[in-house]
């Protein structure tokens, strides 16, 4: 394994973004290689699926590229007030990756997203929004934040979903995860194939049946949607380093 730490310049942020790849050892056949960009959750950073996700031994194991990208408290959105992420990640980050690693594939076949919680949200709205960049998603304890209850936030600041997503009520929004899924079903662009886990302790789990009924519903079978839900487990690393294997295995094809 090798580990390269880097800090590209990103136009759509303005602003230098941490971002770390995790490339398998070099065996000599010049093979450019598949890459999975990993989203972190909301108290994470580029480096949690590095220390507690194992991806260290899955990118020899597999053969493939692990990007880890930092995006803060973002949820990976395009923030109402703020960051601009999922751009940056759906669209910017993948050209800028391959332009300084040339073993990284450009081939969208070979180009994956999933996250954890959060992140997991973050994946699927990235992913079902550019759909020509991924080829399939993994949403690990992932539900739609257009279902989400508003939190509690300190006096003095701004309140986070306001922050995130402005004053409005976004279930028919394209910070919705149903919303996305079902317009992009009816479109004529290509659709990633969906990989979709919880843990059956999880506190959010009902957010993630939501997100799991919306795609069986829409029978879209180029999604070829797959849900897995493991009883014992909760919202824990435990439970997401199995599901990343799984999704490596079932949806990517590595």
């Amino acid at each position: 394994m090798i580990s390269a730490y880097v800090h590209p310049y990103s136009n759509v942020l303005n602003m230098e973004v941490d971002v770390r790849l995790i490339l398998p050892d070099a065996d000599g056949s010049g093979r450019q290689l598949p890459c999975i960009y990993l989203c972190h959750g909301g108290s994470g950073d580029e480096d949690a699926w590095l220390l507690y996700g194992g991806v260290a031994e899955l990118a020899d194991q597999y053969r493939a590229v692990f990007c880890l990208v930092n995006a803060a408290d973002s949820c990976f959105t395009d923030m109402a007030h703020g960051f601009r992420y999922a751009s940056f990640i759906g669209e910017e980050l993948p050209v800028i990756m391959r332009q300084l690693f040339k073993q990284l594939s450009g081939k969208r076949e070979e180009t994956f997203i999933a996250g954890l919680s959060n992140g997991g949200y973050g994946a699927l709205l990235i992913g079902l929004a550019h759909p020509e960049t991924f080829a399939a998603i993994g949403a690990f304890s992932a539900g739609d934040k257009a279902d989400a209850k508003p939190k509690a936030f300190p006096a003095g600041q701004m309140d986070p979903r306001i922050r995130l997503f402005g004053q409005t009520e976004i279930h028919d929004t394209n910070y919705s995860i149903t919303h996305l899924a079902e317009v992009l079903a009816a479109s004529d662009r290509p659709k990633p194939r969906i990989y979709h886990a919880c843990g059956g302790k999880d506190p959010w789990l009902d957010m993630n049946h939501i997100v799991r009924r919306c795609f069986e519903e829409l029978a879209c079978p180029e999604y070829a949607y797959q849900y897995h839900q493991i009883e014992e487990y909760g919202h824990e690393w435990a439970f997401w380093r199995e599901e990343l294997v799984r999704f490596l295995v079932d949806a990517a094809g590595l």
